[in-house]
């Protein structure tokens, strides 16, 4: 149940504004935690109320988000002054803004076993003891009742406009949990717990248009989580900022024995996403068949493991599943549907028309296109401009790939698929001859791609591991995920595959082999620090290493040749200019890490001294030049360099380096 509160406090007065003031500002949805608890006390005076029903007609409403031993936290829409009076006050411990999180993504009647299923050795162990456990799915909803799916399941939703759990308006969700619990029972898909044995709980997120994924309400998901009775969370989303709310509810669920999985985002870079990205989270990379890292999968320090995530065959809500390819001479070739094409199946001649870089004579007909050279939009609007009724567009690499014709209001209303190089190329053969144009909305599985489909394949092994090994924690089944991984890419674990291509057979083993404990090998540290400087002064903190299974008993620094140790040390620099700035931490094992960053620092400053550069002793100064040094203007009579203004200067006179014009404004 939703509640809500006003606040009674004197901290009221630092953030109410008149209201006309707030309604001339922007608001936005903020997370709040009160660092003195008193504040929120139903005892406060009656004298103290009056004072603030006086001075104020109206108290801003926040929603409770949690409230126990570590305190109060709320939300509240406030303008960017509330904010920074509330922050002025001391008495709040954080305000931090409520970001929106997105999802991490991109037929048969026979029953298949996804290739992603073999690759981490799910078939080789029976899930017989997962009625033991409970798994959280946390994202866009569930489709109860679809027949490959477990219906016994659990859910839970807080999203506005009678949005339920049980439904799923962008199939995100379910393809996510099939991958975990799709049933073996002759048809579709199966998934890494197949039996219907393990309990699933859905927490949906997400409208029917991965909107409205705050971070307030994924971490009050996590919470939902926790109190349903789930051992293993799966979180197939996320965005570029941290939240130290959120953080604190998946370190409080970590630590009453919950495992955390995250994808590590599709953003084809190097910066951190999150959840994925807190220490309490294990971070999963996307990998394809051939056990090569995505292009577009996240790589970062914080990237743990690795599993299957790309072209990955799961369920989605019924009758939504993508049906698109081509069929030629009575062959059916599966291709892929354009994003945002109009849906349909005809029949008719195909023509070849090139690149498709200009309108093509093609009335009434299937137009083949070469991808390249323009735009997918540009080149079906060349198929219909020449009469065409269908375009395929054909890959000019090696394999196939996805497309869009851009956003929904293109112009384009003929059905546009696209095949890989070889399906293309030999198409070619039936120029001429009548093909059959197929992409429909009709099944009720689909491939999709992403981190998203990779994080459920770890969160199943998870589960699947632990309900062999019941006795182990959390961290015992994540250490032994990691230890007995397949290591790919650079020996040993790096950014893009993390410890590798997790393995559920050999974790079983590994901890029926060495125990719960597993063999206790040790995990490298991980140097990191900031600088924060004023003129040649610097401070240097290092609070921010880590060691994931132990403790840092070292920190050495090599500032510029200087040596040095401590967590934060100061240095000041002679001169301004660059300098290399190195820190090797060392664990409780022996291991080390090493971190280099670059410093610049500067001499004097500009105070007042609009339009002219700051001195610097590392710069060639000749005649003529003019410079600004601690709130003063100097003249430069001849050439120099390192003379500092200050002391090597006349007043109204040629005789030195420096002539001091005096003090600036």
């Amino acid at each position: 149940m939703t509640k809500t509160f006003r606040l009674t406090s004197l901290a009221l007065a630092l953030s109410a504004l008149s209201s006309t003031a707030v309604n001339a500002q922007e608001t936005k949805q903020y997370i709040l935690k009160q660092s003195d608890l008193a504040i929120f006390a139903p005892h406060t005076s009656r004298f103290e109320r009056a004072a603030i029903n006086e001075d104020f007609a109206s108290e801003p409403v926040a929603e409770v988000l949690s409230n126990d031993d570590n305190g109060t936290v709320v939300t509240m829409e406030l303008t960017a002054q509330q904010v920074a009076q509330l922050k002025a006050s001391g008495q709040y411990a954080y305000i931090e803004e409520d970001y929106e999180y997105v999802p991490f993504t991109s037929t048969t009647s026979a029953e298949v076993s996804p290739y992603g299923l073999a690759e981490v050795q799910a078939p080789l162990l029976q899930d017989t003891n997962a009625d033991l456990f409970k798994v959280c799915v946390i994202d866009s909803g569930y489709d109860l009742g679809h027949p490959d799916l477990p219906q016994n399941a659990t859910g839970f939703t807080d999203l506005p406009g009678g949005l339920a759990w049980y439904q799923d308006g962008s199939g995100h969700g379910t393809h996510v949990a099939g991958t975990i619990v799709a049933l073996k029972n002759g048809q579709g898909v199966v998934g890494v717990l197949p039996n219907d044995k393990i309990g699933v709980h859905n927490v949906r997120v997400f409208d029917n248009d991965g909107k409205q994924g705050l971070t307030s309400r994924i971490a009050r998901a996590v919470d939902n989580c926790v109190e349903n009775g789930a051992k293993v969370i799966n979180m197939s989303l996320g965005g570029g900022s941290p939240s130290q709310y959120f953080q604190e509810r998946l370190q409080a669920a970590y630590d009453k024995g919950v495992l955390l999985i995250a994808a590590a985002g599709n953003g084809g870079d190097a910066t951190l996403s999150y959840p994925a990205s807190y220490d309490t989270v294990v971070s999963v990379a996307n990998i394809d068949e051939n056990r090569v890292k995505n292009s577009s999968s996240q790589y970062n320090a914080q990237v743990e493991i690795a599993a299957p995530g790309t072209n990955i065959l799961s369920t989605v809500p019924r009758g939504t599943g993508v049906a698109a390819g081509v069929t030629a001479n009575g062959v059916f070739v599966k291709g892929g549907g354009m994003t945002n094409s109009v849906e349909g199946k005809v029949s008719a001649e195909l023509v070849d028309c090139g690149q498709g870089l200009s309108a093509c004579a093609a009335t009434q007909s299937v137009c083949l296109i070469e991808r390249g050279g323009a735009s997918f939009k540009d080149k079906a609007a060349n198929c219909q401009a020449g009469g065409g009724v269908a375009a395929i567009v054909y890959n000019n690499a090696p394999g196939s790939f996805g497309g869009t014709l851009g956003d929904g209001v293109h112009g384009v209303t003929i059905p546009v698929i696209s095949l890989s190089q070889e399906d293309g190329t030999a198409l070619l053969s039936s120029v001429g001859s009548t093909v059959e144009v197929q992409l429909e909305a009709i099944l009720d599985y689909d491939e999709k791609s992403g981190t998203s489909m990779a994080s459920p394949h770890v969160a199943g092994v998870a589960a699947l591991v632990w309900s062999q090994h019941p006795s182990c924690s959390n961290v015992d089944i994540r250490n032994a995920l990691n230890a007995t991984a397949i290591d790919l890419g650079a020996a040993g674990r790096d950014h893009e595959y993390g410890h590798g291509l997790v393995q559920a057979k050999a974790a079983s083993d590994y901890i029926a082999t060495n125990g719960c404990g597993g063999a206790q090998d040790n995990q490298l540290p991980v140097a990191s620090f900031t600088a924060s400087c004023t003129d040649l002064a610097c401070r240097f903190d290092a609070s921010a290493s880590r060691d994931p299974d132990g403790q840092i008993v070292a920190y050495d620094w090599n500032i510029d040749g200087f040596a040095t140790t401590g967590t934060t040390v100061a240095h000041a620099f002679a001169n301004a200019g660059s300098y290399q700035v190195s820190l090797t931490v060392t664990d409780d094992a022996g291991a080390t890490h090493t971190v280099t960053q670059s410093v610049s620092v500067t001499d004097g400053n500009n105070t007042g001294c609009s339009g002219l550069e700051t001195w610097s002793a590392s710069k060639v100064y000749r005649s003529g030049n003019e410079v600004a040094y601690n709130g003063h203007k100097y003249h430069s009579n001849w050439w120099h360099r390192g003379k500092n203004p200050a002391q090597n200067s006349n007043v109204g006179n040629a005789w030195n380096y420096w002539t001091d014009l005096g003090a600036c404004n």
